[in-house]
């Protein structure tokens, strides 16, 4: 016998958000596990505490781009469009059906005045590593890599640049060399900095792009993202964007120098590509009991 359901958008539900999400949804996990508290104490600072009307809950506006990350959303718009249909996403945000959910261009708004120019990101995302720390969810294996972001920016709109540069010097490679020569009675070489010069395209439409082109691969102005990952539970430990036509290798040592003072991770062991073979790399691993492997 054949079912028809009719008339059931009008029926009155009484439930409660907790009946609504699953037991096991994943924002109940990052919810559980998670201390977002520690945004008050990180924002405070950028708001006016006597004057002005009553603003959105800063945790809410930083648990928006949660949301959209975490689900691959494309635009903060969709997000807060979204947002108004899913239980899970309101139970997360604490904001219940019945009571408005805030308006894209509210993040918007609130990224341009108050977060714009600042490291709260920066911070926020320390903060949350830490504590993965703290719960036992990194070790001392990591591993680093690089991945292309296309540019919003039309390859055949560009300009074309000379630019000079002075060549980067292995002055400890120098200093060893010279007083090799030194002991065995030759005189020293005299090093000297050299400019390179090289034309490059600048992107009209994106200029803090860079113009990537490799054999086999998409051509076009792009961002590099390096990211390093902890390898026990799968943590992302770092982020850092460059544009397209930096080389993997350039930031390795930075990067790897600011976890290790900013976030105190013990980083022993790391697994690169071949793309990270590079005397400046080796130097750092070396001076810093860092067991590389690719």
């Amino acid at each position: 016998m054949i079912t028809i359901n009719k008339n059931i958008q009008s029926e009155i539900l009484m439930t409660t958000m907790e009946e609504l999400v699953p037991a096991d949804s994943l924002f109940r996990k990052i919810d559980r596990y998670i201390d977002f508290t520690f945004i008050y104490d990180e924002v405070r600072d950028l708001y006016c505490e006597n004057n002005g009307r009553p603003s959105i809950d800063p945790v809410v506006l930083f648990k928006l781009i949660f949301i959209q990350a975490l689900d691959g959303i494309k635009s903060m718009r969709k997000t807060c469009e979204k947002i108004k249909v899913d239980a899970e996403y309101r139970w997360f945000l604490g904001i219940p059906f019945g009571q408005e959910t805030p308006h894209f261009s509210t993040f918007s708004k609130n990224y341009e005045r108050r977060f714009k120019g600042t490291n709260i990101f920066e911070k926020i995302f320390i903060n949350i590593v830490m504590q993965a720390q703290k719960y036992g969810m990194l070790d001392d294996e990591f591993f680093m890599d690089s991945t292309h972001r296309k540019a919003n920016a039309n390859k055949n709109k560009y300009e074309d640049k000379l630019i000079k540069q002075i060549k980067k010097r292995k002055l400890d490679l120098e200093k060893e060399i010279n007083e090799e020569r030194t002991r065995i009675g030759k005189k020293p070489f005299e090093f000297k900095d050299e400019i390179e010069k090289k034309h490059i395209k600048v992107s009209t439409t994106d200029p803090e792009s860079g113009y990537y082109h490799q054999d086999n691969k998409e051509k076009g102005f792009m961002y590099l993202e390096h990211r390093t990952v902890n390898g026990k539970c799968n943590i992302i430990t770092d982020a850092y964007v460059t544009r397209g036509n930096i080389h993997d290798s350039v930031v390795c040592t930075e990067r790897l120098k600011y976890q290790r003072e900013k976030l105190k991770l013990g980083i022993n062991k790391i697994g690169l590509d071949s793309g990270y073979d590079t005397y400046e790399i080796k130097k750092y691993f070396e001076d810093n009991n860092i067991f590389g492997i690719h």
